[in-house]
């Protein structure tokens, strides 16, 4: 890289360095400020943080290797968020909002009680801290490390005082320090504000690299006509949907897990992690709805097809590199000039700080909040936590960066994760919806789960070339055992006592269905904005985001007519949709709003 690129990367993280500064103060009045942004954040900034933070640098990566792997028809292993993404959109979002809490964790207390839900919160959230989290930033860590040591064309290991030092764990602690520098310091607002300015570059930075590549290759039908030669997938490489030979038994079945299982059965179906923390953060229960729409629509009409065009075109241009996951790098140090490969490395992170700050400070919240302060000392004063906080990031960022330097690729960690939870994903919807659901059930689920993966991960071993296939196979097997022992369990133990079920209901008021005698003697709390026109409105919000993702790909890949017929069904299914959605979710909102008013108040007096 030239001087002028490592001048466009330097201002960038002095801006972003200015920005910490100046919300470091307002983070350090109490724990609502820092974890939360004292529930004041407009919906467009909650909206792109979570955005942000889902685009991590990390991300190109594993979409290059699976698209390079499998063609176009392999990117449902990412559409099938769409679904779950719509329900969190429309369903989730406010009630994460009506429940009021500094962490996705602290909700097992609202919804359960005694022994079992202090076991369930707190044995949860040294899992998601020493596990989940760790091993999710880890991997995002060791994505970033590719992109840096690739471009910057570093050797293996260098020279220092006689010895041979590993250029990764060098590169590794440089990143980890520079992350936590910002993140403890800033807050939530500091990083969802800087989450929105790190989303517009890396963004700028992705879509330059696909249009370059792009014209590298040839556009659309130089394209095409390189992927037939040079794709595994030859003519089907740019197939919207899976091509099954008769004998692809697994194939098929895999596909059918991505779009009937794989968008429930995830450890964060029903919204928990990082996106309740941003509609908890709302000003409102009506700009949470905005913030999660808005997140929905960028993050599939938008964000994911730079990164789709570059992979498709990183096969034609560079086919016979067995390490996928460095190819993408490595197109960003051949194909770019000077300036713009110093934006594209300010872009990479971007998205590396943006999503590692978040990480950061949900992982702080859960264990202050949910250990710390609730087991180990639970009257000190709001500054002793947040100082407390800041050592506990630092703590598990350390952790975070030696798992970075022993995990063997970004993919695999990525699947092994969603294995590894995917049997709770079911029951983290249930809680909401049915009253008998209780804290033994959602302990059974978590526990069934990491057993089963475990041992499948043991027994089942893909061969080369299927462990997309074979991933599916353990994931339906985890949710299907997990599922059938929960519900079990459900059915034999008794029921959360009545007094702590009533509270909940009127505090979150989920929809009524399956709360059949809670929700009688509850009588009216007022209304839900959830019936059977929810149902109605996400079936159009299904149409308008999935019909616009696929309309701009078949822009984008020269395909115009079935591509402005997509347009206008998308476009009139968003028009429809979002006006129906805001007109009846607004007396839902006023009641949400006049219950949190008369909270405050009793909390006040």
């Amino acid at each position: 890289m030239s001087w002028i690129d490592w001048l466009v990367v330097a201002a960038f993280l002095v801006g972003i360095s200015i920005v910490g500064v100046l919300f470091s103060k307002r983070a350090s009045k109490n724990l609502s400020e820092y974890f939360v942004g004292g529930r004041s954040v407009p919906w467009y900034l909650a909206g792109t943080s979570m955005l942000a933070t889902s685009f991590a640098s990390d991300t190109p990566l594993h979409v290059t290797r699976a698209l390079r792997e499998g063609g176009l028809p392999r990117a449902w292993f990412y559409w099938e968020g769409i679904i779950g993404g719509v329900l969190v959109a429309l369903v989730f979002s406010r009630l994460w909002r009506r429940a009021r809490v500094l962490t996705d964790n602290e909700l097992i207390e609202i919804r359960y009680t005694g022994k079992p839900a202090a076991v369930l919160r707190g044995g949860l959230a040294i899992f998601k801290c020493f596990f989940l989290e760790i091993l999710t930033m880890a991997w995002i860590t060791l994505g970033m490390t590719k992109i840096v040591t690739t471009i910057l064309g570093l050797p293996p290991t260098f020279g220092l005082l006689g010895l041979d030092v590993p250029t990764n764990a060098v590169v590794v602690a440089g990143l980890i320090l520079a992350a936590l520098a910002f993140s403890v310091t800033s807050g939530f607002w500091g990083v969802v504000v800087t989450d929105t300015v790190e989303f517009v570059v890396a963004m700028t930075g992705a879509v330059v690299l696909a249009i370059i590549a792009m014209i590298k290759v040839g556009g659309p039908t130089g394209l095409r006509e390189g992927l037939t030669r040079l794709s595994p997938m030859k003519e089907h490489a740019l197939d919207f949907t899976p091509d099954f030979s008769a004998t692809d038994t697994l194939g098929l079945l895999s596909f059918g897990i991505y779009l009937g299982v794989q968008w429930w059965a995830r450890h964060e179906s029903d919204g928990s992690g990082q996106r309740a923390q941003r509609f908890s953060a709302c000003k409102s229960e009506g700009e949470a709805i905005a913030a999660g729409i808005w997140n929905l629509s960028v993050q599939w009409l938008i964000r994911s097809w730079p990164w789709y065009l570059t992979a498709l075109a990183s096969t034609v241009l560079y086919p016979t590199i067995v390490d996928h996951e460095t190819v993408y790098p490595l197109m960003v140090h051949d194909l770019l000039p000077v300036g713009l490969k110093g934006l594209m490395v300010a872009s990479f992170f971007a998205a590396f700080m943006g999503t590692m700050e978040s990480h950061y400070n949900m992982t702080a919240s859960y264990a202050l909040n949910d250990v710390y302060k609730r087991f180990v000392a639970k009257q000190k004063d709001q500054k002793h936590y947040v100082r407390v906080s800041r050592l506990l990031t630092a703590f598990i960022a350390t952790l975070a960066g030696v798992v970075a330097l022993l995990l063997p690729s970004v993919m695999g960690a990525f699947r092994f994760k969603i294995e590894l939870v995917a049997g709770i994903g079911l029951i983290l919807v249930l809680r909401w919806l049915w009253w008998r659901v209780t804290a033994i059930t959602e302990l059974t689920a978590l526990g069934t789960s990491v057993v089963t993966a475990l041992m499948l991960n043991l027994v089942l071993v893909a061969p080369a070339g299927q462990e997309a296939n074979y991933s599916a196979l353990r994931t339906l097997i985890v949710v299907s055992t997990s599922a059938v022992l929960a519900v079990l369990v459900t059915l034999v133990t008794r029921p959360e006592p009545k007094e702590h079920l009533l509270a909940f209901y009127r505090r979150v008021r989920p929809p009524k269905a399956l709360w059949g005698p809670i929700a009688a003697e509850a009588g009216d709390v007022g209304p839900t904005g959830l019936g059977w026109n929810t149902v109605a409105q996400a079936v159009l919000a299904f149409i308008f985001v999935c019909g616009g993702m696929l309309c701009l790909g078949k822009l984008l890949l020269g395909e115009t007519v079935q591509g402005v017929v997509l347009l206008v069904i998308s476009a009139t299914s968003g028009v429809i949709g979002l006006r129906w959605l805001f007109k009846e979710s607004k007396a839902a909102s006023q009641a949400s709003a006049e219950q949190e008013a008369r909270a405050h108040e009793a909390g006040a007096s």
